[in-house]
């Protein structure tokens, strides 16, 4: 019998997404100061009880991945359809298309990369 190649190491692989989540909080955040400050409302927004990515891929091994990446997925994916919606909302928000775009696309590079690491 032939012996099992080792483990493919994916650490270099979680890295990027961590990388991308945080770029993509970020780029939420921005877009999101972008709406208030042309779209004012009443009330209080928070965007501050989104979670923090204070780890790296060093830290995996407390863990686990098997688990947190579909529902990360899962997540990204309803993420996405809220920014189609908001695309799709209407003569409003076209002039916030650009942005728009950029966390798209955002979104898109670190759901592939999540895909490839389940």
């Amino acid at each position: 019998p032939r012996p099992r190649p080792p483990p493919a190491d994916t650490r270099g692989d979680l890295d990027s997404v961590i990388n991308l989540a945080r770029a993509l909080l970020g780029d939420t955040k921005t877009f999101l100061e972008l709406l208030k400050s042309r779209f004012p409302a009443e009330g209080e927004h928070k965007l501050e009880s989104l979670p923090v990515l204070a780890m790296s891929a060093l830290e995996l091994p407390n863990i686990q991945a098997s688990a947190l990446l579909p529902r990360l997925c899962s997540d990204l994916l309803r993420y996405q359809r809220l920014l189609e919606w908001l695309r799709r909302a209407g003569g409003a928000l076209r002039g916030l298309e650009p942005e728009l775009g950029a966390l798209r696309g955002r979104l898109e590079r670190l759901r592939g990369r999540l895909e490839h690491l389940v």
